[in-house]
């Protein structure tokens, strides 16, 4: 149980290391077909960083 917790842990920082690196570009100058992609990218990461750290937290607390 502790490894699956640490690997919903992990998978959680990673699509916030994600979350952050999309964010960034997507407030810079980039290209329209770019932006598309990355609009796509950002809510995957959104909703797998809330899934994962949802997850991790109902596990952690009982």
């Amino acid at each position: 149980m502790e490894a699956f917790i640490l690997l919903l842990i992990s998978v959680f920082l990673l699509s916030i290391y994600g979350f952050i690196y999309v964010s960034y570009r997507l407030l810079r100058k980039v290209k329209q077909e770019e932006r598309s992609q990355f609009k796509k990218t950002f809510f995957i990461l959104l909703f797998l960083a809330v899934l994962s750290g949802s997850s991790a937290t109902w596990l952690v607390l009982p």
